[in-house]
């Protein structure tokens, strides 16, 4: 775990919201958003999903998005001059599943988000960083054992449920499939305008994560189905987690494995959260409207490229 005092904190915050004040000079609806996508690790295909996220976010106006990958080895002379500067962004993408980062720079990350500034956690990067208990406590649901930390999922009812560590089931996913994405908080910025159900496309759907579990703002779900491999339960697959002055939201849509099949990103759904959720973060609201053909609850709608496509079910 990583130390810092809080006058480390508190003076660091005056300085962060003087250079905040001077560098932006605009209200924050009307800037454009800085987003730092990172990957260069993961156990998916991140070659492949990085420049779809980096395209993805490029075609939005007010949105500026650059890359900056890890090495993709442990190779230390490589780390020592990977140094991110995360405070010259609004927002971190986190596509990364791979070794620790050096201690250096999770600090400046904790102390980033800390002072006001917000990460986007999308699928496997909720895999990574076990014992970085900050990190833990920002993403709140991480893929832990059962034993690791409490769970959270929504009976038939709507409550939301607590698993204790070492009680109920174990993380996994089932297998590939369509599944119905239900929003629950309809008024919320990033899903407002959305339908209540609608059908996300050719996914894996995590069950049982485990973590911290504290300050859950539970956005949407999705029915795990036994039939596919999956737990029986209303699962967390949107939500964010307040962390000091800032925001995490975690995404867990967007599995691509090594076939590189990119039904899941291509998802009109998978692509509005996306880049709603950089506007949000970024700036408390949302200027990227509902797109037209949004999918329904029996109908997924993709855009592959510049070509769009609509399959009906």
């Amino acid at each position: 775990m990583l130390h810092h005092p809080a006058a480390y904190f508190s003076n660091l915050l005056i300085i962060t919201l003087i250079c905040v004040g001077v560098s932006r000079g605009t209200e924050p609806s009307e800037r454009n958003i800085k987003v730092l996508v990172i990957s260069g690790q993961n156990n998916h295909n991140w070659k492949k999903t990085n420049p779809y996220l980096h395209w993805i976010l490029d075609h939005q106006e007010h949105i500026e998005a650059v890359v900056y990958n890890t090495p993709e080895t442990d190779d230390s002379a490589l780390w020592q001059n990977w140094k991110p500067k995360f405070s010259d962004h609004d927002v971190v993408l986190l596509n990364y599943n791979g070794q620790d980062w050096p201690e250096s720079i999770r600090e400046n990350f904790e102390v980033f988000i800390h002072t006001g500034g917000a990460a986007l956690v999308i699928h496997a990067s909720n895999n990574l960083f076990t014992g970085w208990d900050e990190y833990e406590k920002m993403v709140g649901l991480l893929w832990r054992d059962r034993d690791y930390g409490t769970s959270l999922f929504l009976d038939a009812s709507g409550n939301v449920v607590r698993e204790l560590a070492g009680e109920g089931r174990e993380m996994g996913h089932g297998g590939v499939f369509d599944w119905v994405v239900s929003v629950r908080e309809m008024d919320h910025p990033i899903t407002k305008g959305m339908p209540k159900h609608w059908m996300h496309c050719q996914d894996e759907l995590y069950h049982g994560q485990r973590g911290p579990a504290q300050n859950i703002n539970m956005l949407m779900t999705a029915y795990s189905d036994p039939k596919q491999g999956g737990s029986g339960q209303h699962e967390p697959v949107l939500w964010w987690v307040p962390y000091g002055e800032g925001k995490v939201v975690t995404n867990l849509m967007g599995h691509v494995w090594s076939d590189g099949q990119m039904d899941c990103l291509e998802c009109v759904g998978f692509q509005t959260i996306l880049t709603r959720s950089c506007e949000w973060l970024g700036t408390g609201n949302c200027r990227n409207p509902i797109p037209d053909n949004f999918p329904i609850v029996n109908r997924i709608s993709k855009i592959t490229g510049t070509n769009e496509s609509n399959a009906a079910e």
